[in-house]
């Protein structure tokens, strides 16, 4: 009988599939990436480019099928099905745990994606206590206390919807003054309004950033100090031992860590937690390393 030696994490996005083959070790030996077409986004089309990107992870590996598969999913999952996908709509009630484990035979979980990306941070870099926030289209978040993923009575860590500010903008969720609206892309283009007179995305506000253009700095430095009361609530409810930033905003950390952390420290009357950038293929490694624990 062949002993199992390989098993493999799965990271579903709109852009694009991450996939990670780990060993018992829960080290990366195989990375694939796998482009969606922006254009024809579906159902059908995530589906067909998960089940080729945890195919070419198993080619050529004996036995020809994995010991388990750890699948990140963005939204709120239950018992391995997609309850809600914000972003990903038509993900809506896709049951990838059933529909895995046939195709491969093996043993298969789901979560979200940035719980994915906290438990897999938490197993790099040894820490207990840590917060994982990523900073994108949305605000997506995951806890890990102890060692473990907290999960409150099941949808713990919706962080991006805590209130920051109680009579500011309405969210896309019905509530109002959410962090999520003065930290996502959406704060980006309204700050860019603000200080540059154009919308801009926020990979625009970084280059313009990097160029040495004044008024994009100011963009970032806003920004941050916004990001810094948020991380502040965070850094006094939970005391983690790190915060992880993650999400493509954070590529622009350059420009607002000073403000960010001279926010904090004013702020807070307790040290403040290390804060840090997120590794690669994160939430399908962390996907992996949950499938093998489970």
């Amino acid at each position: 009988m062949d002993v199992i030696t390989y098993f493999l994490g799965v990271d579903i996005g709109g852009t694009h599939i991450d996939g990670v083959c780990i060993d018992r070790d829960m080290r990366i030996v195989k990375r694939v990436t796998v482009p969606l077409p922006p254009s024809a986004l579906s159902k059908k089309t995530i589906i067909d480019n998960v089940f080729k990107c945890l195919d070419m992870l198993c080619r050529g590996r004996k036995p020809p099928k994995p010991g388990c598969i750890g699948a990140a999913v963005p939204g709120a999952i239950k018992d391995g099905v997609v309850m809600k996908s914000p972003n990903l709509p038509f993900l809506d009630s896709v049951d990838f745990r059933s529909m895995l484990s046939r195709r491969y035979g093996t043993k298969v979980l789901v979560d979200n994606d940035v719980n994915c990306m906290a438990f897999g941070e938490h197993v790099r870099r040894k820490q207990k206590n840590l917060v994982a926030i990523t900073l994108g289209t949305g605000i997506g978040s995951g806890i890990v206390i102890d060692g473990r993923v907290y999960r409150g009575r099941s949808f713990a860590g919706e962080i991006g919807h805590m209130t920051i500010e109680f009579d500011g903008t309405k969210c896309s969720c019905g509530n109002i003054g959410c962090f999520e609206e003065y930290a996502s892309a959406r704060s980006v283009r309204r700050l860019s309004w603000k200080h540059l007179g154009n919308g801009m995305e926020p990979h625009d506000a970084f280059r313009l950033a990097k160029d040495g253009n004044a008024k994009a700095m100011l963009v970032w430095e806003e920004y941050g100090k916004v990001l810094g009361v948020a991380m502040t609530n965070i850094a006094l409810i939970l005391d983690p031992d790190i915060i992880v930033l993650g999400g493509g905003i954070s590529k622009a950390y350059e420009f607002f860590r000073d403000s960010m952390e001279a926010e904090m420290k004013k702020r807070l009357f307790i040290p403040m937690p290390n804060i840090v950038l997120g590794k690669p293929n994160g939430n399908a490694f962390g996907a992996a390393c949950m499938a093998l624990k489970a």
